[in-house]
């Protein structure tokens, strides 16, 4: 280390994943209500479970359900979601953060009317 390394710029370091989500568009969903923690165990298997999950009107089971906040880059090459169990419109648990592959948002997506995006 030389006299001068001192002043030298660091290499720019990755941002943290959820400084990263910020950054991301947000959509958020609402699915009928499941125990999180089987929805968690799930997701953790296999991404696929995300496509198996009921869309719900927010009208309808305004009680309890599942809110689904998705996050994707522009070109939605790089996607995560984040469950959240909401009753009386309060989040009382929220799960960690999953990757989602293009193709499987796609369909979960499909599933919403959206065909595009």
């Amino acid at each position: 280390m030389g006299l001068f390394d001192v002043f030298k710029k660091k290499a720019p370091e990755e941002q943290p994943l959820k400084k990263r989500l910020a950054s991301m568009k947000c959509k958020l969903v609402n699915y009928v209500s499941e125990e999180l923690e089987v929805i968690c165990s799930e997701m953790e298997r296999s991404e696929e479970y995300l496509v198996k999950l009921k869309p719900v009107n927010y009208y309808a089971l305004k009680e309890e359900y599942i809110e689904a906040a998705f996050y994707s880059d522009d070109e939605h090459e790089e996607n995560y979601v984040i469950f959240r169990l909401m009753k009386q419109d309060r989040p009382v648990k929220s799960s960690g953060i999953y990757k989602v592959s293009k193709d499987v948002l796609r369909r979960a997506y499909a599933k919403l009317g959206a065909v595009n995006f």
